[in-house]
């Protein structure tokens, strides 16, 4: 049996398997829907700046607002957009979610993807791109583990998804490094859509890093033994 230290991927906290099931079974549903239709669904839930600076023209309208800063996190572009997001979402969902109990777990998740759409919208104001996807979340998880690999908490908690400060000082640093290329040379994912919204992974990672405090071992059955060491 793994250790608590090397827990499997696929052995994930149930409400990032959760996560991950609602994001695919809405990407095949949109497969399946004819094209006009699946336009309305992303002009609709995706997340896009300008929609804040026009006026109110209806309910429909109001809604969007509301709701798409979270919707747009289980939209994806494609089925490679869909499986890289899922495949980093496996590994730094699980790490962090394994931290703290499921609920504390969707409301950072969620925090983290409203703060990444935000941020991009306060670097791009007028902009009607759309923005889609799990990424600026995961983001978030990428910034928590970073955090809490960092500066170990005190309390009793799960392993430390990284257990040397130089392997989550270099990852960072690339990370970052690479958000700042795509953000300099966008790259295009797939025909009709926008590549890498770097400023919304930067924004993620930023609210993952100072927010993890607040739910790192909240809401925990049974506290596993603090580590020993980096």
């Amino acid at each position: 049996m793994a250790s608590q230290q090397n827990q499997p991927i696929l052995n994930a906290p149930s409400a990032v398997r959760w996560i991950l099931v609602i994001a695919v079974v809405v990407h095949v549903l949109r497969m399946l829907l004819p094209r006009p239709l699946d336009d309305w669904v992303l002009e609709t839930f995706a997340f896009f700046p300008a929609r804040y600076l026009a006026p109110i023209s209806s309910p429909g309208d109001l809604v969007a607002m509301i709701i798409s800063p979270v919707s747009h996190l289980f939209l994806h572009a494609d089925l490679m957009h869909l499986t890289v997001n899922m495949a980093f979402f496996l590994a730094f969902g699980s790490a962090i979610g394994r931290r703290m109990g499921a609920l504390q777990f969707v409301i950072l998740y969620l925090i983290c993807g409203i703060a990444a759409a935000f941020f991009w919208a306060w670097l791009n104001p007028p902009s009607q791109a759309l923005l889609l996807g799990a990424s600026g979340a995961i983001s978030g998880m990428v910034g928590g583990a970073a955090r809490v690999s960092i500066w170990p908490p005190h309390h009793a908690g799960s392993a430390l998804p990284f257990w040397r400060r130089s392997t989550i000082i270099t990852f960072v640093l690339v990370w970052l490094l690479l958000n700042v290329i795509f953000g300099i040379f966008p790259i295009m994912m797939t025909e009709g859509y926008a590549g890498i919204a770097w400023e919304a992974h930067l924004g993620g990672f930023i609210a993952g890093f100072l927010l993890i405090g607040a739910f790192d071992g909240r809401g925990r059955i049974k506290p596993a033994a603090t580590p020993s060491g980096l």
